[in-house]
């Protein structure tokens, strides 16, 4: 009987979430076996979950060493060789089709390998549980976790000088903007704001206008991006209500119309750290090349109410995991009711001290309590510092043409 026998046998109906990552990395390598380079930075055959996907990768590998061509059928003719059954040609076929884009490999091999430490750690904590000699267990499983931790760690490399770090030409720090001198990928927002005020509506400005081509402050014409939408708290018909005006004008005015580049997830009070949620987002990720997500309510997307940094943890986690696909993420959060002495709303979001450290920008919509010429003003209101110099407008009015337009006074 071989190794895998038993996982024949017992191998359940329902496919993990760790077998599906290692079934999309194998399919991206037999559709462009370039990429297998990446794939073995980040991932070894022993990461595998599924035994048989491992027996695979392994067997690829050593294709590449015999020079032989990498393609689902090449691969399909040596399953026998590696004593892999349970998969025919029409699985290997599906799995190279179910690679949307390959570009993403890495995002999936690192989830492997995350995966892969998870189960080792569950695995030496189990040993522990059932050891007769607590000694020697204690000193197996010790031995166990220096493996783990070193092995990302990169014992003889040596620490960069400056002069290293400075040898970069500099036009590679040019920024990659995803909306001109505001954001730029990788950039988190966090946007609060009092009920009512009108974040929502802005920013699905800041979401709608890109994606025509028009810069959502300055309403000139820029590259036009591609946006996701993860709302956890509106539904469709509130969409319509409160952007197809908003829509229209921006077709009118931009290089194309925002309809088509704008991808919109409901989801209703949505729990961001249940990975079938969470690998559905990634999924819609894969399927098209987005620049932009607004996400939120972030007290939505919770399991619980966020009340201090254990609780905000995996939320945060989740979301950096959305954040590490290249792209500026724009989040909706509520502030608390705690007010100053002079009566003014404190705007950070309420909940864990851990949000106010998080993003690159936090900022507030406030009302100004002084009216110019009758006319309501409203102030972009710093409750962190910017970690960067950028060109947020800082007054707002609501508009003739746009809702929130930038106010010259």
């Amino acid at each position: 009987m071989s190794e895998y026998d038993d996982a024949y046998s017992s191998a359940p109906t329902a496919v993990s979430t760790s077998q599906i990552a290692e079934r999309h990395v194998l399919g991206a390598i037999m559709s462009d076996p370039s990429v297998l380079r990446t794939v073995q930075a980040e991932v070894v055959p022993a990461d595998f979950e599924d035994l048989r996907l491992a027996a695979i990768y392994r067997g690829i590998i050593g294709m590449v060493l015999a020079q032989e061509p990498i393609d689902y059928l090449s691969v399909f003719d040596h399953l026998t060789d590696w004593d892999v059954r349970g998969f025919d040609l029409r699985d290997l076929d599906e799995w190279c089709r179910e690679v949307p884009t390959r570009t993403n490999v890495a995002y999936h091999a690192r989830r492997i390998r995350e995966r892969s430490a998870a189960r080792k750690l569950r695995q030496i904590g189990e040993s522990l549980l059932r050891a007769d000699e607590p000694g020697v267990a204690l000193a197996n499983a010790m031995t166990h976790l220096a493996e783990i931790r070193d092995r990302d760690v990169a014992t003889d490399a040596p620490a960069r000088t400056l002069r290293d770090v400075l040898s970069v030409p500099e036009e590679e720090d040019v920024y990659d903007w995803v909306v001109p001198n505001v954001l730029e990928r990788n950039d988190r927002l966090i946007l609060t704001g009092s009920e009512g005020a009108g974040k929502s509506t802005f920013l699905r400005q800041v979401a709608v206008m890109p994606a025509a081509g028009l810069h959502p402050f300055t309403q000139s014409r820029m590259e036009p991006i591609r946006v996701l939408v993860v709302d956890a708290e509106n539904s469709e018909r509130q969409w319509r209500r409160a952007v197809r005006k908003m829509a229209a004008l921006a077709a009118i005015h931009g290089v194309r119309d925002p309809q088509d580049h704008i991808d919109i997830e409901f989801l209703p009070k949505a729990d961001i750290t249940d990975p079938a949620t969470l690998g559905g987002i990634h999924r819609r990720m894969d399927r098209a090349e987005h620049d932009l997500i607004l996400i939120g309510p972030l007290y939505r997307l919770a399991p619980k109410a966020i009340n201090d940094d254990d609780d905000a943890a995996p939320v945060l986690n989740a979301l950096d995991s959305i954040r590490e696909r290249g792209v500026a993420m724009l989040i909706e959060a509520h502030a608390g009711h705690e007010t100053s002495r002079q009566g003014v709303r404190n705007l950070r979001p309420r909940g864990s001290s851990a949000l106010l450290g998080w993003p690159e920008f936090g900022m507030g919509l406030a009302e100004d309590k002084e009216r110019v010429g009758g006319v309501r003003r409203y102030s972009l209101v710093r409750w962190r510092g910017d970690r960067d110099e950028r060109a947020f407008p800082h007054k707002f009015v609501r508009g003739q043409s746009w809702p929130w337009e930038v106010s010259a006074w």
